[in-house]
């Protein structure tokens, strides 16, 4: 008897980009989506990380459909190299890949500020490049964070260096993101199209389950850590809610998804609701601007 869930088959057909697809919560959404069926793009700036990552999917998951799409998010050059070489009618792209370092000094290779050149401008960038290869029905999934309620964002000012700390500026990243998903929710208005936000809630490595080349947790640590699953969750259950957001009929453009439990640290995907700053259609129109004209690249009508 095939042991597998009911829905193990139920994305067979579906090809779905994930972007920093090697490890944490992009990792786990690569292997949750192959299982049931779909064809996973992976998109990844180091080869070697991606290498690993496709043989730990392989080992749980033998049947897996993927294929590595090289990109550095970091820079306009490879994401032009990246949108070229797809080539693939995409049914939905899970923007995930992120970086956490906040000082005054971390650049992209344009130039940007290291957390906003890559976490939003980078994925608006290959946006723009694969509008073309988007199914008529397909899902664009912006993955924000808890941490985006903490920011203020003045599109006037995304080049300027950061001087304040991590946690504000990648939350100031993350919402810019997520504004701009906003915005393709007004933009395709009409159309069958979906731009939706989600977020992973506080998911953490020693609560994950472990898989060969990814985080390593020594068993110490992770005993330790089960005392908190009550309150936080491993990043396989942090997946969830992205995962949803990608495939789910329940799911619909302009919602936000994350977990429902106390807080939205964990618990299974529901819909939650995101600042008013990441909603303002002003907010969002010169954010929209601003990545025009800092990348030089336009989004297509």
């Amino acid at each position: 008897m095939d042991s597998r869930p009911s829905h193990a088959h139920e994305l067979v057909g579906r090809t779905i980009l994930v972007t920093g697809a090697n490890a944490g919560i992009g990792y786990w959404c690569v292997e949750k989506l192959a299982a049931r069926g779909a064809r996973v793009l992976l998109g990844c700036r180091s080869p070697e990380r991606a290498r690993t990552a496709v043989d730990a999917v392989v080992t749980h998951v033998p049947e897996a459909d993927l294929r590595v799409i090289p990109v550095d998010l970091g820079s306009l050059d490879s994401i032009r190299s990246a949108a070229g070489e797809i080539g693939e009618r995409l049914d939905a792209i899970i923007c995930n890949a992120g970086v956490k370092t906040a000082r005054p000094d971390a650049r992209t290779a344009d130039g940007f500020d290291l957390m906003i050149g890559t976490n939003f401008l980078g994925h608006f960038a290959l946006l723009a490049q694969v509008a073309s290869l988007l199914d008529d029905d397909a899902r664009v999934v912006a993955v924000g964070s808890i941490a985006h309620r903490f920011a203020r964002l003045d599109p006037d000012r995304l080049a300027d260096p950061w001087r304040g700390s991590s946690l504000r500026q990648y939350g100031r990243s993350k919402a810019a993101l997520m504004a701009f998903a906003v915005g393709l929710d007004r933009r395709w208005s009409g159309s069958a199209l979906s731009a939706l936000c989600a977020h992973p809630g506080y998911a953490v490595d020693p609560l994950t389950a472990p898989r060969p080349g990814l985080a390593q947790v020594p068993a110490p640590v992770r005993a330790l850590a089960a005392l908190s699953r009550p309150f936080v969750q491993g990043k396989d259950d942090g997946a969830a809610p992205l995962i949803h957001a990608a495939t789910s009929p329940e799911a619909m453009s302009g919602e936000y998804w994350g977990p429902g439990g106390m807080l939205e640290f964990r618990g299974a995907p529901a819909r939650v609701t995101a600042s008013d700053e990441v909603r303002s259609p002003a907010t969002g129109a010169a954010l929209w601007a601003a990545a025009e004209r800092m990348t030089g690249i336009r989004f297509p009508a």
